[in-house]
C-alpha cells in the first residue's frame, strides 16, 4: 500500500513546478531517490514496509518536464542541485549525509 503523499508538488522561485512523492516512514531518515530516465516519482519498492521497516523515508522527484514538473528551457545539469536544494529547504531537511 503507497502513501497518500505521491503527488505533491512545490512551486519553485521561478515559477516552474517541482513534482515529488513521499515513502516509507515519515519520520525516517530523508533519503533522495533519483529515478532514471522512463521513470517518475511513482517509482518505489512494491512493499513500503521495507522503507518503513528501516526507518527510511524516501523522496522521490520527478525530473524536469516529467510527470508533475515543469520543463525548464535550456537547463543544464547543474540547475538540478538548485531544485534539490529548494525542496530539501521546502522539506524541513537541515543538512545532507556526510560521507
Amino acid at each position: 500500500m503507497t502513501s497518500n503523499k505521491t503527488n505533491q508538488t512545490l512551486a519553485l522561485n521561478d515559477g516552474r513546478t517541482l513534482g515529488y512523492a513521499e515513502y516509507g516512514d515519515p519520520g525516517g531518515k530523508t533519503v533522495f531517490h533519483f529515478h532514471g530516465s522512463s521513470s517518475s516519482r511513482l517509482e518505489h519498492p512494491p512493499d513500503e514496509s521495507i522503507l518503513t521497516g528501516q526507518g527510511i523515508r524516501s523522496v522521490t522527484i520527478d525530473r524536469l518536464g516529467h510527470g508533475l514538473s515543469d520543463f525548464r528551457p535550456q537547463r543544464k545539469l547543474l540547475d538540478w542541485p538548485d531544485d534539490v536544494t529548494a525542496l530539501a529547504d521546502h522539506l524541513a531537511i537541515e543538512k545532507f549525509a556526510d560521507s
